[in-house]
């Protein structure tokens, strides 16, 4: 539990990070202990008598000045061999320096390791550090200052005592690390119940925060029992680890857990740019109802690396099996599941985990093409397309079946072959799927084109970036024009006439709609030509007796009849309107089918026929019958 709040602290950058000697050993720094007796073994044999080997450092560092009259020149030199050597490793610290959530860490440590792996850091060793460091930068509070400054290195018990003293405690400095501690948790790493000066900071803390404290956590690869009881005393949580491995857990928690929480409010957009691109990803970040959403993501070097891992309740068993046989490559579906389904999904990229089921809402899992370039396909008789975009999917519903499915620019193919066992004899089927709204007349027009072509048998080669990617020898027999290319390539042909005449393009062409009446009366318009229909006659009245005696006086020889509308005729045509004036209707043989009923007055209503049953219309500007 212990470790699951502090891993929650350090998402919230509510932590302040408080580093000892034990973090740096694996660098071959040496801990406090280990300080003091290579102190003791530097000394000559005479000075060894007067000064017995104490593992408390400072207790045994003021005893050495002591005996050299205040002189601390072999304390310093030897705190240079020790923190001034190259380290066996920085990893940890490596490590460190990709955290930026720590954004204070205090340090009684004498080394520069914090400082050498990390660019993002400003050093803070005393109160004149203070006033011109970057608030932006993370802060490290050198509280026992280091070589750079050895005036103010806090070594003895006397540099301790005079380090808590009442004027000490109200400077810039000190003030500034009380604030801190105030407002933030506390994590120690790196210290062991043997440093003397641990005692003296918990003491401080607990002293000067009360019972008022934000929470204290202690991490520690072992503690005696009489202190785990003092510390459960005081409310202390005490962690079982190394600060090698501790560091490692940080880190691990928040790969996992960091960015999917920034969606819920955890976290602000500055240091999750920060962490990011101390990783080597660069994110997009925006604000969404006072939550940061991640947008792009993208690798600053060479390596990137996505995973996705998804774990789902399959559905019905009808679905299920529509599923994994798409899965297993049966199929072209793509997989869709809704969130009910979805019990586990992680979007990682380079290892970091940026969204969870809690962020999907379904989860489309598409076909990806075996290949996707934009080709150039040239027929034997010199017709080209050039730059068309091509897909190829393929899948097996069968041992002995194969289906490929070609996407183009507006329209899918789906071939099926079956193959047999007698040579010669496999079996292929083609189907067309045109668009729902095909872009434009030229788009329709080029593949109906060449899809004439091929059907027509002619060969053809494709080109991917102008190396031959598939020569093409008729090996499919089609019956007769089974597909419709040469109709639907004249229906392509006739709209990119009716273009140019109008100065105008089409666009979102609905093949589902076909308007071929429409299209025959814009044509007849533009060639002014006429154009004819089937007629089985009409009924009508004659007004004024005048009139219906002279219609039916008539012999029973062919009549001509022609007449024109009193408005223009408009029409729509693919969210166009074309203006083609007055329509003029004519019968050229026309008779009356009952003429001796009427001549004996038998009926009033005229029988009007076409011996040839046709009816003829032409569109005109002008409305006048010539």
């Amino acid at each position: 539990m212990a470790k699951e709040r502090i891993f929650e602290l350090i998402r919230n950058e509510e932590v302040v990070l408080f580093v000892g000697a034990g973090m740096s050993m694996y660098a071959g720094c040496p801990s406090g202990a280990k300080l003091a007796e290579i102190l003791h073994n530097g000394l000559t044999e005479e000075l060894k008598k007067d000064i017995t080997l104490n593992y408390d450092l400072s207790k045994l560092a003021e005893e050495i000045c002591n005996i050299k009259g205040g002189n601390k020149n072999y304390l310093f030199s030897t705190l240079k061999k020790e923190f001034q050597k190259i380290p066996l490793s920085t990893e940890t610290h490596q490590l460190l320096a990709r955290i930026p959530h720590f954004k204070n860490i205090i340090t009684t440590n004498y080394d520069t390791l914090i400082e050498s792996t990390n660019n993002n850091i400003e050093v803070i060793r005393k109160s004149a550090d203070y006033t011109i460091v970057d608030p932006k930068k993370q802060l490290l509070f050198k509280i026992h200052s280091d070589l750079s400054d050895t005036e103010n290195i806090i070594l003895t018990t006397t540099d301790y005592n005079n380090y808590f003293s009442k004027s000490k405690e109200d400077s810039v400095f000190w003030n500034a690390i009380k604030d801190r501690l105030a407002s933030n948790h506390i994590l120690f790493i790196g210290y062991g119940m043997e440093d003397s000066n641990i005692n003296v900071l918990l003491d401080k803390i607990i002293q000067e925060l009360g019972h008022n404290r934000k929470e204290i956590f202690f991490v520690s690869p072992s503690i005696p029992p009489a202190k785990l009881k003092y510390f459960q005393r005081i409310g202390i949580e005490y962690i079982e680890s190394t600060g090698e491995n501790f560091i490692n857990e940080i880190y691990e928690d928040l790969r996992l857990n960091y960015f999917p929480n920034l969606t819920k409010g955890v976290g602000v957009a500055g240091t999750a740019l920060d962490f990011a691109n101390a990783n080597q990803i660069n994110v997009t970040l925006s604000q969404k109802d006072k939550r940061i959403e991640i947008g792009d993501i993208k690798s600053t070097n060479e390596i990137s690396d996505h995973k996705i891992e998804v774990k789902f309740e399959m559905p019905t068993s009808e679905e299920s099996m529509n599923i994994l046989a798409s899965i297993k490559g049966k199929n072209f579906e793509d997989v869709y599941l809704d969130k009910n389904s979805l019990k586990e999904f992680n979007m990682f990229f380079k290892g970091f985990r940026f969204k969870t089921e809690e962020d999907i809402q379904n989860l489309i899992i598409k076909k990806l093409p075996v290949f996707d370039f934009n080709m150039h396909i040239i027929f034997e008789d010199g017709f080209e397309i050039d730059n068309y975009p091509f897909k190829l999917f393929v899948i097996s519903p069968s041992e002995n079946e194969g289906h490929l499915k070609i996407q183009l620019e507006d329209f899918t193919v789906i071939i099926k072959i079956e193959f047999q066992t007698e040579k010669d004899s496999t079996k292929y089927n083609l189907e067309i799927f045109p668009s729902e709204q095909i872009r434009s007349t030229n788009s329709g027009f080029k593949f109906y084109e060449m899809l004439y072509k091929i059907i027509s048998g002619q060969k053809f080669k494709i080109y991917k970036e102008n190396e031959i990617f598939y020569n093409y020898i008729p090996k499919i027999k089609f019956e007769d024009d089974a597909l419709d290319a040469k109709l639907l390539l004249k229906y392509f042909e006739d709209l990119k006439k009716i273009e140019k005449h109008f100065n105008l393009k089409f666009s979102k062409i609905n093949l589902e709609k076909k308007f071929e009446k429409l299209i025959k009366n814009i044509l007849a318009y533009i060639d002014k030509t006429s154009f004819s229909e089937h007629f089985l006659g009409e009924s009508f009245g004659i007004e004024g007796q005048k009139n219906f005696e002279q219609l039916i006086s008539i012999d029973e020889g062919n009549l001509f009849l022609t007449w024109a509308s009193n408005k223009k005729t408009i029409i729509d045509l693919y969210d166009k309107q074309f203006d083609l004036g007055y329509l003029h209707t004519s019968i050229h043989d026309g008779y009356i089918e009952n003429l001796k009923d009427l001549q004996l007055s038998k009926t009033k209503n005229i029988l009007l026929k076409s011996r040839s049953e046709l009816i003829h219309f032409r569109y005109a500007d002008d409305k006048n019958i010539i």
